[in-house]
């Protein structure tokens, strides 16, 4: 009996199913689903360098890194969407400067001199906005990679939430 004939299209059986189960990657990219990609699209018509992922608690979820020069303000943003095409939260970097003065007060009360400003996020969840700011802290040789890293999170009124030190 020639077996070849069955394992050929045993194994041609197995490609087309792998490839029917795995449409979300293309060469390991993510590509979101249509009501995903074109609410992207009509939002941010002139965004860059994106990269979609999927959340690894849950792959329904679709997140999205991008740069662009719009409404939120010009720098790198992440959006993260169900798979209806429904914002779930908004995550975008900003400056000091856009800070709250509330929360540099914090910060210049309780972190004096020996830190520098890294990662500002202004974070929308749910219909609440917070605020994420990294900061870190210098060493005696003034090297601030060799330090510490703070991580603060506040309240949009400025209140302080918590401190995650690494």
């Amino acid at each position: 009996m020639n077996y070849v004939r069955y394992i050929a299209a045993f194994l041609f059986t197995v490609m087309i199913v792998n490839c029917c189960q795995s449409q979300t990657t293309v060469h390991g990219n993510v590509v979101p689903p249509a009501k995903v990609q074109l609410k992207f699209d009509s939002l941010y018509p002139h965004a860059y360098n994106m990269n979609w992922r999927l959340r690894q608690k849950d792959e329904s979820v679709q997140i999205i890194s991008f740069d662009c020069n719009c409404e939120e303000g010009t720098g790198h943003l992440t959006i993260t969407f169900d798979t209806n095409g429904t914002i779930l939260g908004k995550e975008t970097r900003i400056y000091k400067t856009s800070l709250p003065g509330t929360i540099i007060n914090y910060i210049e009360n309780n972190y004096p001199n020996n830190f520098e400003y890294g990662d500002i996020t202004k974070i929308k969840n749910e219909g609440e906005t917070s605020y994420k700011i990294d900061l870190k802290q210098d060493v005696p040789d003034g090297n601030a990679t060799s330090g510490w890293t703070y991580t603060l999170k506040f309240k949009a009124s400025g209140e302080f939430v918590s401190v995650d030190k690494r």
